[in-house]
């Protein structure tokens, strides 16, 4: 690693420096020089101290194997083609100090899916974002002056562009900044709440769905194994006793509150949510009503599949009692 004689300037980084897909970047250092990682191909994710404010020209440029990077809250600059070639690139949050996105600074990051834009950015260059194959969604903030033409070439799978105003004033004035074979993919943030709100109520039918959960079959399957379930509960004086009973059916309330618990692991919910982000999003009052019904379909679905292969499972005849542990719910 080699860093200037004043200690402020990161110049070079080979891939002999990198550990494990990164490497630590010495507090002090502020800048970081043109090409300073340039085809650094072992660079997995970095994180830049601090005191970092200003990245040079094409500094990870061929960093093919860079999947995350944490910029710090200082960053004022980000040079031209910074990450350019960053192939593997998936997602960034650029600091809220940076008003310009450079000339080429993203060209050819494929994978770049999501990028979050401060509410300061005045300025987007041309090429900026070019062949961002896989960017889908963009928010502008409100108050960006200026979007080349050309910023946006080759970005075949962006579909909605995001202004984050209430102002439909100020959305139209953006919206006219962007090239016209753009413009139909704007959704003003309004439209964009209200479509987020009703896709949580959508989900949220799945979750108050007692056989989206899969012990609910075990409960309810017809079998010679008995479950018990222990319940720890605490008498009057708060000493905590426990209750063994038996359980060939549980009451719906406490698959709903499992629901809820394990939503991340539900595999019901899981593929619900990932059908409705493959579904477009509306641009449009009139649109947004063809998508409510398209999205009630689909989750309707998913609970008719849960109700059904609750119905037919099947609990294994290997025993004659289960025993699992509970926690009483507190009154």
């Amino acid at each position: 690693m080699q860093i200037s004689s004043d200690g402020q300037t990161l110049v070079r980084v080979r891939d002999s420096d990198i550990d494990d897909g990164s490497c630590q970047i010495p507090a002090g250092i502020t800048a970081i020089e043109t090409w300073a990682f340039i085809n650094c191909t072992k660079l997995q994710t970095l994180m830049l101290p601090a005191g970092v404010t200003t990245i040079g020209e094409k500094v990870f440029d061929g960093c093919s194997s860079l999947k995350t990077i944490t910029l710090p809250a200082g960053v004022t600059t980000i040079g031209p083609y910074a990450f350019y070639n960053c192939r593997n690139l998936q997602t960034i949050t650029i600091p809220a100090g940076v008003t310009t996105i450079a000339t080429g600074a993203f060209w050819g990051c494929a994978n770049l899916q999501t990028i979050t834009l401060p509410a300061g950015l005045k300025t987007i260059d041309k090429m900026a974002f070019h062949r961002c194959s896989r960017l889908q969604t963009i928010t502008f903030p409100a108050g960006i002056t200026a979007i080349d033409t050309r910023a946006f070439t080759h970005c075949t799978k962006l579909t909605s562009i995001i202004i984050a105003s209430d102002d439909e004033t100020e959305v139209a004035r953006i919206t006219h900044l962007l090239p016209e074979e753009l413009r139909s993919k704007v959704i003003s943030k309004r439209l964009l709440d209200e479509i987020t709100h009703f896709q949580e109520e959508q989900l949220a039918r799945l979750l108050n769905t007692p056989q989206a959960n899969r012990l609910y079959g075990f409960f309810h399957a017809k079998s010679r194994c008995v479950p018990m379930a222990i319940f720890t509960e605490k008498d009057e004086q708060g000493v905590e006793q426990q209750r063994e009973q038996k359980c060939s059916k549980l009451p719906s309330d406490i698959f709903l509150h499992f629901n809820q618990l394990t939503k991340a692991d539900n595999p019901y919910y899981q593929h619900a949510q990932a059908a409705i982000k493959r579904e477009p999003l509306p641009k449009t009052p009139e649109e947004f009503e063809d998508y409510k019904a398209r999205i009630g379909k689909l989750v309707t679905q998913h609970i008719d599949q849960a109700i059904k292969q609750a119905r037919h499972f099947h609990a294994p005849d290997v025993a004659k009692e289960v025993t699992t542990t509970m926690c009483a719910p507190a009154v």
